[in-house]
């Protein structure tokens, strides 16, 4: 609400003092994990200006900002999406909305693409190709957020309406209750009326542009998408079931059932399709007719032992090793594995080999400290073209384990970057597969691989595939998940973690990873500390006898 609230005042020409405290506020609030409206004034005046604290005040009594909804109401709805162009902040909205008379992305590209926007002072032709640019890119992923960007907004919306609504029949459905890598925005099935949805007190979280008998249309403040969808108390569990699961996976189970309207429960529904209950995540038709473990059996956040996958100050991280291990501690994780990048990644300060010992050094220091926690001396080597590692072998022996990852080059077809991957991982030093494709998320697609090709060599040298938690990543795919287990190759949820915040990335992984069927026991970093150091003796890490893996150790 504060940002929105600070971009719109620039937009109006209105108290540019009190736009910039809101706009530093904002990036605060979305800082703190403390519920700031249960604060007392005391409290918040440890973090926040008078000004910022007025406004909480009146949030806590009046549930709304009301020069917030004024301004809401006098702006042109196709401005609030111009917002979500990168780079279009209030000023420069305001300025296209009040001296081009531009309102809409559509208006906007028009004028760039006829050279309008160059004429207007402030707006050279730079700018203008940035903007055409800026705009593609958003047409192409515009209908699609990472889920980790909005799933806690989500929840928080529907404990919102169920608190405010005073009813449990609220839920999320669609691809959000998948948990999906990707969506289009929250859906929300809730047995209630749409009259209900137009409560002023929902304008804390909701700005509502349509609403009919059947559909709610809405969107946050921070511009995501909502749809409520409005059902009866009697029809609710069928119709969470039917807007949860995809297209196949619904017919399938509905398919099975004869002449049934109303269920109590969605486990209800499953029993009478003679099938066992599926979690929302893998209603997907892809790995949920196969798996025959229990839901119990499934990893989950509370199994993860271990970090794996971390970059510190050495190379590109922005936390000191003692500080990111200390954090790891904190957690009550039991180890960390430091990988900070390989010389070749050089725009990512990658370690030359000096700077590769010395580290190691730091390490061996900070293990001789009281306490059982163990951090391991890794890298996250990067994959050359010729798919040679970037270290010789004398170095590589001297890690605990090697990640291996591609980062330049990306541009090649399928044999060669199949052929590129399989080479590394048959290094006798490669331990983890990091990031397979070197996809990102609703940026770029990836390099094509020939995935299963790549599991049988992962399968055939003992290699462990990440899943990289970096919800911009979540690369392997979940969706590849069965043929690795049906290798018996171990999949690790790792991070990524270039802070200290982003350990907490694991969270994402284990979304992904639930998707597919992964069990904590085919969870690499789900072994105890003792079970890692056992496995790594059988893949023979233990080479250079200047670090052996001990039994003492173990």
């Amino acid at each position: 609400m504060f940002g929105l609230y600070g971009e719109l005042l620039l937009l109006h020409g209105q108290d540019i003092r009190l736009s910039g405290m809101l706009s530093g506020a904002a990036y605060r609030l979305r800082r703190i994990s403390d519920d700031i409206l249960s604060m007392d004034k005391s409290s918040l005046s440890t973090l926040f200006r008078p000004e910022m604290i007025k406004l909480i005040e009146e949030l806590k009594k009046t549930e709304t900002l009301e020069a917030l909804d004024e301004l809401i109401q006098l702006t042109p709805a196709g401005l609030f999406e111009m917002m979500r162009i990168p780079g279009l902040g209030g000023k420069k909205l305001s300025v296209l909305w009040k001296t081009a008379k531009i309102d809409t992305i559509d208006g906007l590209l028009k004028a760039c693409k006829n050279n309008k926007l160059s004429e207007i002072p402030g707006f050279g032709k730079k700018t203008e190709i940035n903007i055409i640019e800026a705009i593609e890119n958003y047409d192409l992923k515009k209908d699609r957020f990472h889920y980790g960007f909005i799933a806690d907004t989500a929840i928080g919306l529907v404990t919102a309406m169920q608190k405010l609504f005073k009813t449990k029949w609220i839920s999320l459905c669609g691809e959000i209750r998948r948990q999906s890598t990707t969506v289009p925005g929250i859906e929300i099935i809730a047995a209630l009326s749409a009259v209900k949805c137009k409560n002023p007190a929902l304008r804390r979280h909701l700005i509502i542009q349509s609403s009919g008998k059947d559909q709610t249309h809405a969107h946050t403040l921070d511009e995501i998408p909502v749809i409520i969808y409005h059902t009866t108390i009697n029809q609710f569990y069928k119709e969470l079931f039917t807007r949860t699961g995809n297209e196949f996976h619904v017919k399938k189970v509905l398919g099975n059932i004869k002449n049934k309207t109303s269920f109590s429960t969605e486990d209800e529904i499953y029993k009478k399709a003679k099938l066992p209950f599926i979690i929302p995540e893998m209603r997907e038709d892809v790995a949920e007719w196969d798996f025959k473990n229990k839901i119990a059996d499934l990893i989950s956040l509370k199994d993860i032992r271990g970090v794996v996958h971390n970059h510190t100050n050495w190379s590109d991280g922005v936390d000191r090793l003692p500080d990111f291990v200390e954090a790891c501690k904190k957690k009550k994780y039991e180890y960390v594995v430091i990988s900070d990048h390989s010389k070749n990644a050089h725009y990512a300060g990658g370690l030359k080999e000096e700077k590769v010992l010395r580290q190691m050094d730091a390490i061996d220091d900070l293990n001789k400290e009281p306490g059982s926690f163990r951090i391991f001396k890794s890298i996250e080597c990067d994959i050359l073209v010729s798919g040679e590692l970037d270290y010789d072998t004398r170095l590589l022996k001297k890690f605990d384990m090697v990640i291996i990852s591609i980062h330049q080059l990306l541009k090649m077809n399928e044999e060669k970057a199949t052929a590129r991957l399989i080479k590394a991982i048959e290094n006798p030093y490669t331990t983890i597969l990091g990031h397979m494709t070197g996809r990102q998320l609703l940026i770029r697609p990836g390099y094509p691989v020939n995935f299963k090709k790549v599991i049988d060599a992962c399968a055939a040298n003992k290699v462990v595939i990440e899943i990289n938690a970096n919800p911009y990543r979540l690369d392997m795919d979940w969706s590849h998940i069965p043929y690795a287990l049906k290798k018996n190759v171990m999949i690790s949820i790792n991070p990524d973690a270039h802070s200290i915040g982003e350990i907490d990335n694991i969270r994402w992984g284990v979304s992904a990873a639930r998707k597919g069927g992964l069990t904590r026991a085919m969870t690499w970093n789900a072994k105890s500390l003792k079970e890692i150091l056992q496995w790594l003796k059988e893949k023979g890490s233990d080479r250079n006898p200047t670090r052996k893996i001990t039994t003492l150790e173990m």
